[in-house]
């Protein structure tokens, strides 16, 4: 059986830095929670399929699920074999999704990474085997670099190395690798994180080197020009960037606005809330009706416990952004 307390305190120890937030949104956005699931249960990633319906994957129980935000109902999608933890998914061509999987634990095991294929245009979702990614030592964030050429780049939290991966041949390399994507010397803490592509440029997190990047990249996904810091901030996970380049950093039982100028507002949360409490990941709504809406999910404070000792079921949370 996997040790959870064993996970969540070597991939998110409580870190006591943090961003210099400016302020706050001029009006505080409504929250709500959309489906919970039972205690113990680490929420690592989602992604929004285009009917609205939102995927996410779990660690320490190797399961990739799917909520219905409107319904707020939850479905298993697949239960992966032979490893313990479902990490970074993206969505490579129409209504098919790259899902990054492997055997999380405190000491990296190399070798146990895969990515794996999930299309939806079948029910049940058809999925099947791509490449393992034997070098990695924890395959963490996962990014679309075409849908043309059903290509992804995929975080290597343990290393530093981002990979191109070829989805349709199963081919990767290391494409990507500086030093401020790779982990603090000696500490054995997780580095670079998330990941997202924005006008040219590819986003990230390090984790426990505290701050918000981005590297200009060729359609390749290899850099043509300097990796830059953005923003400090406290323990950042994965992000959401909108349309004029602002972006929603899950981090600390909270979510962080940065603007492109490095500006830092609080949108949500704090260490004594349940709200977004351990939140791990954010996305924008893709119908009509959200939008605005910006979704959340968490791991429970299993990283953190709320007020030192509270720890819930991880949850997907909706934050309605409208008129903030």
């Amino acid at each position: 059986m996997v040790n959870l307390t064993s996970i969540s305190s070597a991939l998110l120890l409580l870190a006591s830095d943090t961003g210099a937030l400016n302020g706050a949104l001029e009006a505080a956005p409504r929250t709500r929670d959309i489906y919970q699931f039972p205690n113990t249960t680490w929420l690592e990633n989602l992604a929004i399929r285009s009917n609205g319906n939102i995927l996410t994957g779990i660690i320490g129980r190797p399961e990739l699920w799917q909520v219905n935000p409107f319904t707020e109902s939850a479905s298993l999608v697949h239960s992966f074999t032979s490893v313990n933890s479902v990490f970074g998914i993206t969505e490579y061509a129409p209504d098919v999704f790259a899902v990054a999987v492997g055997n999380y634990s405190p000491v990296l095991q190399h070798g146990s990474y895969s990515v794996w294929s999930a299309d939806f245009h079948a029910s049940p979702a058809k999925i099947e085997h791509v490449v393992d990614v034997r070098p990695a030592g924890v395959l963490n964030g996962l990014t679309t670099l075409s849908t043309e050429h059903q290509t992804v780049l995929a975080a290597d939290s343990a290393t530093g190395d981002i990979y191109r991966v070829d989805m349709r041949t199963g081919a990767y390399e290391v494409v990507l690798r500086d030093e401020l994507t790779s982990p603090v010397p000696g500490s054995g803490k997780l580095a670079v994180n998330g990941i997202r592509i924005h006008e040219g440029y590819l986003y990230f997190t390090n984790s426990y080197r505290y701050f918000l990047g981005r590297v200009p990249i060729r359609a390749d996904g290899t850099a043509v020009g300097e990796f830059e810091k953005i923003a400090d901030t406290g323990l950042g996970d994965d992000f959401a960037i909108d349309e004029r380049g602002d972006v929603y950093l899950a981090e600390d039982s909270t979510v962080v606005r940065i603007a492109p100028g490095g500006r830092q507002d609080l949108v949500v949360g704090s260490v004594n809330s349940t709200a977004v409490a351990g939140d791990t990941s954010a996305r924008f709504g893709r119908t009509e009706a959200d939008q605005d809406v910006l979704y959340v999910v968490t791991n429970g404070g299993l990283s953190s416990p709320v007020n030192g000792t509270y720890v819930e079921g991880g949850k997907v949370v909706a934050v309605d952004l409208k008129g903030c």
